[in-house]
C-alpha cells in the first residue's frame, strides 16, 4: 500500500515510542526480579519462598520476550538520524503530554 495520509515521520515516531514503552516495561520486570531476587536470598526460608522462585522465573521469561520485541523493532530502524529525530520528537511530547495532564 501506497501511504498517502501518513506523515513520513510516522513509522519512526511509532518505532521510538514502542522502544520507549518496551524499556519501561523491561525496567520494572528487572525492578521486580531484584526484589524477587533479595526475598529469595534474605526472607526466612518458608512456603513463600517457592511462588517467589517461581515468579522469578516467569518475571526472566517476560524479560527475554521483551528484549526479543525490542530487537525486532530495532531491525526495522532504516534511518539512524531520522530514528534519532523520532526519540527528540517523541520524549518532547511526552514530557508535553505530562505537563497538560498534570493540569
Amino acid at each position: 500500500m501506497k501511504y498517502k495520509l501518513l506523515l513520513e515521520t510516522y513509522k519512526a515516531d511509532t518505532i521510538a515510542n514502542a522502544m520507549y514503552a518496551r524499556e519501561m516495561e523491561y525496567f520494572h520486570y528487572e525492578f521486580d526480579a531484584i526484589n524477587f531476587e533479595y526475598l529469595i536470598n534474605n526472607a526466612p526460608l518458608g512456603a513463600d519462598t517457592k511462588d517467589i522462585q517461581e515468579r522469578l522465573a516467569i518475571t526472566r521469561t517476560q524479560m527475554e520476550a521483551v528484549d526479543n520485541t525490542y530487537k525486532a523493532l530495532v531491525a526495522q530502524i532504516t534511518d539512524q538520524a531520522e530514528h534519532e529525530a523520532a526519540v527528540i520528537r517523541t520524549a518532547k511530547k511526552r514530557q508535553e503530554d505530562e505537563i497538560h495532564s498534570d493540569k
